[in-house]
Formats: structure tokens, C-alpha cells, sequence
């Protein structure tokens, strides 16, 4: 019996010394076939934007196609259910953020068709942001006061836009209402971009967004900028006040990162947090990014899965307690 037990545990060395030896070789000629990279909103908004951006330099670097594919809808939910639910082979990847992975699937109706925590393998942040607080060129209004005050002096006649029904930019907007006593519509759209293009159309009034799509649309006077979510002001926009200045304790900084579905061979993610590392400290990258309010950032996948752990408590506690449905 002995005799056949150490049988089985010298089978079972070799098997997995085999596993692994097959899976560092398979990381070493990766990738070998076009990457896709799937976006949980559409085109035009931060995201987007961060996605292409490093999937060009991804491609550059490995010598394969990084193709983009925006798939808005359900607050991003959607994207990151086809991700969960894809081979785990390193061909396909996810731009997350606080939205789809942390805060969607806490949301009341969701009917998320995945878990978070165990249908991904975190690969590593990019980036944190505060968000924009900007608003309709029409609307009479420059600080945050007086978007309180016009609010309030026009019930039922104010609304603001989100990039998706439980995204954190639609838990700002929620978040705001309730610390500043007023009452505003929420209009979802299917990414940043389009609601932007709303907003300057007239269609909505004003929202919650990150910098990098926004703040263009701000510097060619397309839209009014008026306040920065962050605890402090922004070291880009050192003049723009935080809506903490007028809401004390308002504070809402989303983040973006990479992951793959779970069970992609550890290698190969580490080959991707490799490529995340490098191209993130770029000094091309750092001021694109920077300039417009985007705070680059990377850590280990184990560092990254742990703050998604954090993350995912955190943010499911607020959306619960905010009473936020899809």
C-alpha cells in the first residue's frame, strides 16, 4: 500500500512539473494570435480611450493585433459577463473598473451573471481619477452652489446623465442628490461619449465624468466645468474647486484596471502585468494622462486582487445602502 501511495504522489509530482513546465512555454511564445480586448463601454469615453491607447502599445511591443471591442450596456455588466465566460487563454482581456466589477454586481435586480471576485484574474491596475462635475453651457450656473441653488428653485425640471445605471458616475450623481437636498433625474446612456454628446446638445443638464473624454470638451468651451470630486483639487486644475468645498466628505474616486478570465495561466498574466508596467511608466503615457486628470498607476496581480477584494466590499455597501437598482 505504501509502495503504491508513493506511486501516486511521484505520478502526481511529474503531472503537475508537466503543467507547469507546459504552461511557462505557452507564456513564452504569447501571444501568437490577435488579443481581444473588451471594453464595458462605448466609444469615447475614459476607458475607451485608456484602451486604446495601451493596446496600440501592446501591439507594438508583441508584434500582434490588440482588438478593441466596446460592448456597453447593463453598467457594464454585459462586457464583463462575456469576459467571465471566455476560454481562459490570455486572448481574451477586460478593461474593468469600479463599475462593472464592483459595484454592478451589488446592484438590486442585476442579475449579474458573474461573481467578481471568482470569475476574474486581476492583472493589474492602470489608473484612479476623480471625476468632473461638468454641466450645459445653457444652464445658469458656475459653482456648485448655484447648480444646488437652480435645483432647488426649479423642481422636477433638472436632470443629469450617467454612463450607465450603476456605474459610479451614476453613484456620484445619487451620492450628490441626497448631500445636497435636491432632486434630479437620471438618464442612463451606454458610455460616457454619448452622454457627453447629450449634455452638449442640451438634452441633459449635467454629469459626473472622468476627465480624459470631458476635459477636451471643456477646454474648447463645448461644455462648463465647475468642480473636481476628489478629497483635494486636482494638481491639473489647481483653480477648480472640489464639490467637498460646498458638500463636506463628498469624495468619489473611481479606478480602471486590467483582467482576464479566471484560470489564465498565471504566467501569461504575469506576462501582461509585465507589459501594463512598462508601458504605464512611459513619460509619453504619464502626460497624456496626467494632463487630463488621470492619476497612471500599476501594481502586481497579487496587489491588484486584493484591492479588488477591498474594493468589491466596499463599493457593494455603498450601492446597497444608496438603495441603487439596475
Amino acid at each position: 500500500m505504501n509502495h503504491l501511495f508513493s506511486r501516486a504522489l511521484a505520478w502526481l509530482g511529474r503531472a503537475a512539473a508537466l503543467l507547469a513546465f507546459a504552461s511557462t512555454a505557452v507564456a513564452q511564445t504569447y501571444p501568437s494570435k490577435p488579443v481581444r480586448l473588451v471594453i464595458p463601454y462605448a466609444a469615447g469615453g475614459a476607458v475607451d480611450i485608456m484602451g486604446r491607447m495601451i493596446g496600440k502599445e501592446m501591439q507594438d511591443a508583441n508584434g500582434q493585433p490588440y482588438l478593441v471591442e466596446n460592448k456597453g450596456g447593463a453598467g457594464g455588466g454585459i462586457a464583463a459577463t462575456e469576459v467571465a465566460r471566455s476560454a481562459p487563454d490570455g486572448y481574451t482581456l477586460f478593461i474593468g473598473a469600479t463599475g462593472p466589477i464592483a459595484i454592478v454586481p451589488a446592484l438590486e435586480g442585476s442579475g449579474a451573471g458573474f461573481n467578481p471576485v471568482k470569475d476574474f484574474a486581476p492583472i493589474s491596475i492602470i489608473a484612479t481619477t476623480p471625476y468632473v462635475l461638468v454641466v450645459n453651457n445653457d444652464l445658469p450656473v458656475k459653482s456648485v452652489a448655484e447648480l444646488i441653488a437652480y435645483a432647488k428653485a426649479n423642481p422636477g425640471k433638472v436632470n443629469y446623465a450617467s454612463s450607465g445605471t450603476g456605474g459610479p458616475d451614476h453613484l456620484a450623481g445619487e451620492q450628490f442628490k441626497a448631500a445636497a437636498g435636491i432632486s434630479a433625474v437620471h438618464i442612463p446612456y451606454k458610455g460616457t461619449g454619448p452622454a457627453l454628446a447629450d449634455l452638449m446638445g442640451g438634452q441633459v443638464q449635467y454629469l459626473f465624468g472622468s476627465p480624459l473624454p470631458a476635459m477636451p470638451l471643456v477646454d474648447g468651451g463645448k461644455v462648463r466645468l465647475i468642480a473636481v470630486t476628489g478629497k483635494e483639487r486636482s494638481k491639473a486644475m489647481p483653480s477648480i474647486a472640489t464639490v467637498a468645498e460646498t458638500l463636506p466628505g463628498f469624495e468619489v474616486v473611481p479606478w480602471y484596471g486590467f483582467f482576464a478570465p479566471a484560470g489564465t495561466p498565471a504566467p501569461i498574466v504575469a506576462k501582461v502585468a509585465a507589459d501594463l508596467q512598462r508601458i504605464m511608466a512611459r513619460d509619453e503615457i504619464q502626460q497624456a494622462l496626467r494632463k487630463r486628470g488621470i492619476d497612471p498607476a500599476t501594481n502586481s496581480p497579487a496587489e491588484f486582487t486584493a484591492f479588488v477584494r477591498d474594493e468589491v466590499g466596499r463599493w457593494a455597501a455603498v450601492a446597497k445602502s444608496a438603495g441603487l437598482k439596475q
